[in-house]
């Protein structure tokens, strides 16, 4: 893994009020996109849950796909559900929400390529079973992946090198500052070599 440290941050525009691991990710974003040179047409992302980085994403693409289940338990009440995220999302025209788990959604594509691909899937299975499948997919699908929880959870670290190695990405590790629940998730990105 390369250590990775944006050259820019950025504070995006449009932002959803919910409490999000991915808060402080948010500011790397746009560096990230102009550093490595990526097209804003085409986001795909797995994992949605309340549609945060979701949103984030939306602020620099043309279009973001969002895949998810939503069938997740909080206890907090909120309505996650699809079409509680939905209304939440209901101000955001550029983001399509799809409900479906990532290995089904893999099996009929909507686009053969996208610019980003970003996977946050298995909120209570965060491991390498869950997410290497997407991942694998992913590689073969866009030239940029970001991965969140590379440190939080270190499988997912292990899935970014596996990847990477395999398919020829460099693998570049994000240590973003402490986020709301006082740890460093961590974002794994992908890049394909030249």
């Amino acid at each position: 893994m390369i250590p990775y440290e944006t050259k820019t941050l950025w504070n995006p525009t449009k932002q959803l009020n919910v409490l999000s691991a991915w808060e402080p990710l948010k500011f790397a974003i746009r560096g990230i996109l102009f550093e490595f040179q990526i097209k804003h047409t085409l986001a795909l992302e797995f994992g949605v849950e309340r549609g945060f980085s979701t949103v984030i994403l939306s602020n620099y693409f043309t279009k973001v796909i969002g895949v998810d289940p939503f069938n997740w338990k909080f206890s907090d009440g909120e309505d996650r559900t699809y079409l509680g995220v939905l209304n939440l999302l209901k101000d955001y025209p550029n983001i399509q929400l799809i409900q479906a788990m990532s290995d089904e959604f893999i099996k009929y594509p909507f686009y053969e390529k996208y610019d980003l691909i970003h996977i946050d899937i298995g909120y209570e299975t965060h491991c390498y079973a869950t997410t290497y499948p997407a991942a694998e997919w992913a590689v073969q699908h866009s030239d940029c992946v970001l991965f969140h929880d590379i440190f939080s959870f270190p499988e997912i670290g292990q899935v970014c090198e596996e990847l990477a190695a395999k398919y020829g990405f460099d693998y570049y590790g994000y240590s973003e500052p402490v986020g709301p629940a006082g740890i460093i998730c961590g974002l794994g990105i992908l890049i394909k070599k030249k």
